[in-house]
């Protein structure tokens, strides 16, 4: 698998990112001991306060709404993580996973 799509729908309020049950029931056959969310709702104003102290948030979001800790072999299995607008379908971030 080259990427994991996770879905950003913007809201009035802020951010839902989610990803796919197919999606969620192969991270469970990979992970054993993972636990991906459905989503994961951020308010505009919690993301750039976040931002503004600890960088981008889809670099923590990913593992939270994946259900992974950092010590796993994602990398192995997938290149990157798409960030895609549910509206547009454009990519609006890309996290490349590194050995």
């Amino acid at each position: 698998m080259e990427a994991i799509k996770i879905n950003v729908n913007k809201q009035i309020d802020g951010y839902n990112f989610s990803i796919a049950p197919s999606l969620r029931q192969l991270l469970k056959s990979w992970f054993p001991d993972a636990h991906p969310a459905n989503n994961i709702f951020v308010a505009y104003d919690t993301k750039s306060d976040f931002e503004l102290y600890y960088g981008k948030l889809e670099s923590y979001i990913y593992p939270a709404l994946l259900g992974l800790d950092s010590k796993n072999d994602l990398h192995k299995k997938i290149d990157e993580i798409l960030f895609i607008d549910s509206h547009t379908g454009n990519v609006m971030h890309k996290y490349k996973l590194t050995a």
